[in-house]
C-alpha cells in the first residue's frame, strides 16, 4: 500500500514538473513572439510546368513568393541605392535564406495553367531578425548616434605559415578571430559594422588598390566608398610563450591597431594590447588567446570611439542639407520653418532652392542629421504630418503628409 502511494506521488510530481515546464516554455514563446516586429505582405511565386504538375512545382512557387516577401521587407528598411550597392551580398546572405525570416505563411490563391503555376501567398516576415542580420552585414545603419566601422585586421597564429588577410591583392575567404570579437562587441554596443563580404565587394567594385597590407590611404578610401565613419587597420598575432606552468602551456597575443576618421583622414588613436591564456592544446591555446585579446581591445575601442564621436560629431555644429517635398508643401513649409527655429540646437535655416514641388534648405545644427530628424519627429502640426527618410550624416528628406 505504502509503495503504491509513493509511486503515485512520484508520478504526480513528474506530471507537475512537466506541466510547469511546458507552462513557462509557452510563456517564453509568447513573449518572444510579442517582441518580434512583423512585416506582413502578399506575394506571388511562379514556376514553369514542363512535364506535368507536381507538388515540387508548388513548393518552388511558394519559395519564390517567400523570397519576394523578404525582398519587399528589405526594401522597406534600406534605400534603393543601398539595395543596389549591396545586391550581391543581399542575394547571397539574406535572400538565399529567405525561409529563415518567415514567421508564418499561407497560400491564399492558386492559378494553374498549361505551362505555369502561380501561388499567391500571405506572408509574415520577422523584421526584428531581418534587421539584426542586415545590421550584422553592415547593410543597414539603424543607429546614426554611433559611427559605422570598417575593420582591416591581419592575423597570424603560431600554426600559420603566412599572414592571413582578405583585402589588397589577397581576396581569399578568411575571418579574423580578433576582428570577429571586436565586431560582435561593437554591434552589441550599437555600432554599425561593415562586414568583410561587403568590404570585399566594395574593393572590387571601386577598384581600390592597396600598395601594401597596411596602406592606410587605401583603407580610408575603401571606407569612404562604403560609407564608413571610422576605419581600424592593424595586425594581431599569437604564439606559445617560453614560460610554462607544469604541463600547461602559456600562449600570448599581441595586437597593434590604428583608428582613423574617414572624413578627415586623420588618426584618432593607436591601440597596443597584449593578452595571455593557459592551455594544454596548441591549437586551442592560440584560438582562445586571440579571442581574449579581441574582447579586451574591443572594450578600449568602444570607449575611445564613443568619446570621439560624442565630442567631435554629435556636439559639433554642421550644416544639414534638407530636401522638403509633398502636396501643398509651401504653406506647410512656413510652419515647419517656425518649428525648426524653436529647436535650441538649430542656429540658422537658409533656403537654398525653392521650386514648385520641393525646396532644399541648409540647417546649421549642433549635431548630426539623425539627431535633428529625431527632434523634428517630436513636433506636432494641426494640418499635416511629416515623414523623414533617406537619413545620412549630413542630409535627409522630409515629406509632408496631409491629415
Amino acid at each position: 500500500m505504502t509503495q503504491n502511494i509513493l509511486i503515485h506521488q512520484k508520478k504526480s510530481l513528474i506530471f507537475f514538473i512537466l506541466i510547469t515546464g511546458l507552462f513557462f516554455l509557452n510563456i517564453d514563446n509568447v513573449e518572444s513572439k510579442q517582441s518580434q516586429e512583423i512585416f506582413s505582405t502578399i506575394a506571388t511565386g511562379t514556376q514553369s510546368i514542363t512535364a506535368g504538375f507536381s507538388p515540387q512545382i508548388k513548393k518552388e512557387a511558394v519559395l519564390a513568393a517567400l523570397k519576394s516577401s523578404v525582398e519587399r521587407a528589405v526594401a522597406e528598411e534600406i534605400s534603393p541605392e543601398a539595395f543596389a550597392t549591396n545586391f550581391e551580398l543581399l542575394d547571397g546572405k539574406i535572400l538565399a535564406n529567405s525561409s529563415k525570416y518567415i514567421v508564418k505563411y499561407s497560400v491564399i490563391a492558386e492559378l494553374r495553367e498549361e505551362t505555369k503555376y502561380v501561388a499567391a501567398v500571405k506572408v509574415r516576415v520577422n523584421l526584428t531578425l531581418l534587421k539584426k542580420y542586415l545590421k550584422k552585414y553592415g547593410i543597414i545603419k539603424t543607429n546614426r548616434g554611433k559611427p559605422s566601422v570598417l575593420l582591416l585586421i591581419s592575423e597570424k597564429s603560431e600554426q600559420d605559415i603566412l599572414l592571413k588577410y582578405w583585402w589588397g591583392n589577397n581576396l581569399l575567404p578568411y575571418e579574423s578571430l580578433v576582428a570577429n570579437e571586436i565586431m560582435q562587441f561593437l554591434i552589441d554596443k550599437g555600432f554599425v559594422m561593415i562586414g568583410d563580404n561587403t568590404a570585399k565587394a566594395g574593393q572590387e567594385k571601386h577598384g581600390i588598390v592597396f600598395s601594401s597590407i597596411y596602406d592606410t590611404s587605401a583603407a580610408i578610401a575603401l571606407g569612404r566608398k562604403l560609407n564608413a565613419d571610422i576605419v581600424i587597420i592593424g595586425k594581431a598575432k599569437s604564439f606559445e610563450a617560453l614560460n610554462k606552468m607544469g604541463e600547461e602551456k602559456i600562449y600570448e597575443a599581441d595586437i597593434s591597431l590604428i583608428m582613423f576618421n574617414v572624413n578627415t583622414q586623420k588618426k584618432i588613436r593607436g591601440f597596443e594590447l597584449k593578452a595571455t591564456e593557459k592551455n594544454y592544446d596548441t591549437e586551442e591555446g592560440n584560438i582562445s588567446v586571440l579571442k581574449k585579446a579581441g574582447k579586451d581591445v574591443a572594450e578600449e575601442i568602444t570607449m575611445v570611439a564613443n568619446k570621439y564621436w560624442e565630442e567631435n560629431i554629435l556636439k559639433k555644429e554642421q550644416r544639414i542639407e534638407t530636401k522638403i517635398e509633398g502636396e501643398d508643401y509651401l504653406s506647410s513649409f512656413i510652419l515647419l520653418r517656425k518649428a525648426l527655429t524653436d529647436i535650441p540646437e538649430v542656429k540658422s535655416v537658409q533656403t537654398k532652392e525653392l521650386g514648385a514641388d520641393q525646396a532644399i534648405v541648409s540647417i546649421l545644427f549642433k549635431g548630426n542629421a539623425e539627431k535633428l530628424a529625431q527632434a523634428l519627429l517630436l513636433k506636432t502640426f494641426d494640418s499635416f504630418g511629416i515623414e523623414i527618410y533617406d537619413v545620412k550624416d549630413k542630409s535627409f528628406t522630409i515629406k509632408f503628409v496631409s491629415k
